[in-house]
């Protein structure tokens, strides 16, 4: 198995080559506030630059409508729950915590 994360993951050109879709849904400035977090004042021009280029990318090429699952953190963990494009259905067993 080899997983693909990113945000170009999911770009047209590779979803035909894909099993699997997962969408990690988290809203796009709770994303990019833990990156700013994360990285600190010296990459806020990075990060100034990453939002206008991410939403960009999106607007072009969406990747959630054509997630099979959606992936939610929780307060412990993770839900998964089925995407726009998916039947509900995990083809392979997936955990939801680190207590699996």
């Amino acid at each position: 198995m080899v997983l693909i994360e990113g945000v170009g993951a999911g770009r047209a050109a590779l979803r035909p080559y894909l099993a699997l879709l997962l969408w990690m849904d988290v809203p796009r400035e709770e994303s990019w506030a833990r990156g700013r977090a994360r990285d600190g004042e010296e990459q806020r021009e990075f990060w100034d630059g990453w939002e206008r280029a991410e939403r960009a990318h999106f607007a072009d090429d969406p990747s959630r409508p054509f997630a099979h699952l959606l992936v939610r953190q929780r307060e412990q963990g993770y839900e998964v729950v089925p995407g726009p494009a998916g039947t509900g259905e995990a083809p392979c067993p997936l955990t939801d915590g680190d207590e699996s």
